[in-house]
This record gives structure tokens, sequence and C-alpha cells, in this order.
């Protein structure tokens, strides 16, 4: 037991903080020198600061079928969505969330608040009108807080006039 507990904390627990050596942080120990890094590892946001665009997740990005992605806004803030197909009935099905219609461009076409109540007649017609505009997805952000949140993301993300 007691090699066990040696192996475990390798350093003597009665030493001074002062007489012990410096423990690297695991970020540190990790993460590359910095003469070392070459390439960015994110496209640089500076460069397209105030445009909106798609930027799909790493994570899903080997998966054959694309669920998530996320959409970098004007203020560079990132918005997390679930992506469904034009028809999907069940985009329209959710309240309280953004809604953005995107063309296979990977523009977004419009964009707007399902509401608290997720009016289906008005959702209906929404989706059909941006269907005809030449939207085939309907991505779906979940994770504003409340309406201010919202209204804060579509100012964000909606395509300029």
């Amino acid at each position: 037991m007691a090699a066990l507990a040696r192996a475990r904390f390798p350093f003597d627990r009665n030493r001074s903080l002062d007489t012990m050596p410096r423990q690297l942080n695991l970020l540190e120990a990790l993460q590359p020198a910095k003469a070392e890094r070459t390439a960015p590892l994110f496209e640089d946001a500076s460069a397209l600061s105030g445009q909106v665009r798609e930027m799909p997740l790493r994570a899903t990005a080997q998966l054959a079928e694309r669920r998530f992605t996320a959409w970098r806004g004007r203020s560079g803030r990132r918005y997390v969505a679930s992506i469904f197909g034009i028809q999907d009935g069940h985009a329209l099905g959710f309240t309280d969330a953004v809604l953005l219609a995107v063309s296979t461009d990977r523009k977004i076409v419009a964009a707007r608040d399902s509401g608290p109540f997720g009016i289906d007649a008005a959702l209906t017609r929404w989706r059909d009108a941006v269907a005809m505009a030449g939207a085939s997805e309907i991505h779906v952000h979940l994770l504003a807080e409340d309406s201010a949140g919202r209204r804060a993301a579509l100012c964000d993300l909606m395509p300029e006039a």
C-alpha cells in the first residue's frame, strides 16, 4: 500500500511549498511553445469581423449527417444551432427559439423568433415563404435565455437588407 501511495504522490507532503519543485499546469504542458505555433487553430475573427458566417462544429465534421452547426454573428458571438430540413415539422415545434432559414450556399435567407407559443399557422407560412426564397434548411438556436437574448441574436445574425 505504501508503494501505491508513493506512486500516486511522488513528492514529500511534509516539505514546504518553497522547497517543492514548481508543478506544471496541465494546459501549459500540452500547449506548444509560442515559437512553435505557425498556423492559427481557428480562422482570424478580426479579418472577418462584421460578417455573419457559418462555422460548422469540428466535433461533428466527420459525421455523415450534420445535426449541429454554429454561426458567428457580426459581433463575433457564436450561436450553436440544430439543423433541420426545410420540410421537417420538428423545426417549427420549438418555442422560445431563434429560427434561421439557410440556403444551399450556406447563407441566412431569413431569421425570426418562434415566440413563446409557436403559432403553427404563422410559422408554416414563414417556412413556405423562405422555401420559395431559396432556403433548404432551418437552423434552430435554443440557447437564448429570454426574449431579449433572442432579439439580440436576431439582430446579430439577421441578413442585411
